[in-house]
């Protein structure tokens, strides 16, 4: 047996008699309940918020009232038989969150209206669902300019053409685009090159179009 028991059945029973009433003790508080946390049992006070129950002294009471302050009591030490307490309440306040209450008759009103609401951020969402229409995408799409990876490959292919076509024949025209060319072409004016009919030659061979580079070797080496 504990400590508590044995102090308990040592010590005188109280008979606890109460008023339960509010803070201002204008009103009574019936219905109001009491707990004896040490006994493990409770009480309700009556209609005009008075209870009764036994107790021992120094025993902590608990009364709780909806919509007021939970408080303690402690029955004092030395006290007689019977011991009498006005216990005041105070109000709870609680701050609610604000409700907002619609002029709707009816559920399918409330519905309808609720289906028709215009959000904050409509205009914006029309604006997105436009933008992300996929013949809008594929119009950005081609018109956009290539990106990193398919400007290496454009460059990679440029340069393998370049490797596989450089043993190719090249016309004297093409030559003369080129400024460098330009500098050649004076120095064999002055230097005649153009009064001897070797040069007339170049142009009597050139390569036929669409034609394959085996085809145009096998067509050289027969015209010579």
């Amino acid at each position: 047996m504990s400590q508590d028991l044995l102090a308990q059945g040592q010590d005188k029973t109280v008979l606890f008699l109460g008023r339960v009433v509010t803070a201002t003790k204008a009103e009574d508080l019936p219905l109001a309940y009491v707990y004896n946390p040490k006994a493990g049992r409770g009480a309700l006070s009556d209609n005009f918020g008075m209870v009764e129950m036994y107790v021992f002294p120094g025993d902590s009471l608990v009364f709780t009232y909806v919509g007021y302050q939970k408080k303690y009591y402690i029955i004092p030490k030395n006290t007689d038989q019977v011991h009498r307490a006005i216990i005041s309440l105070s109000e709870e306040s609680k701050m609610l969150s604000e409700v907002k209450v619609f002029p709707h008759s009816s559920e399918e009103e409330f519905k309808q209206a609720f289906l028709n609401m215009r959000l904050r951020d409509e205009k914006q969402r029309g604006i997105l669902a436009n933008n992300l229409e996929q013949s809008k995408l594929n119009v950005f799409a081609l018109q956009a300019g290539m990106g990193a990876s398919s400007n290496f490959r454009n460059f990679s292919d440029q340069m393998v053409s370049a490797q596989a076509n450089k043993t190719f024949y090249a016309s004297p025209i093409l030559s003369l685009t080129n400024p460098f060319a330009w500098i050649n072409f004076i120095q064999s004016i002055k230097n005649g090159d153009l009064k001897k009919k070797e040069w007339k030659k170049a142009y009597e061979f050139l390569p036929k179009e669409n034609i394959s580079r085996q085809q145009f070797l096998r067509e050289s080496n027969a015209n010579k």
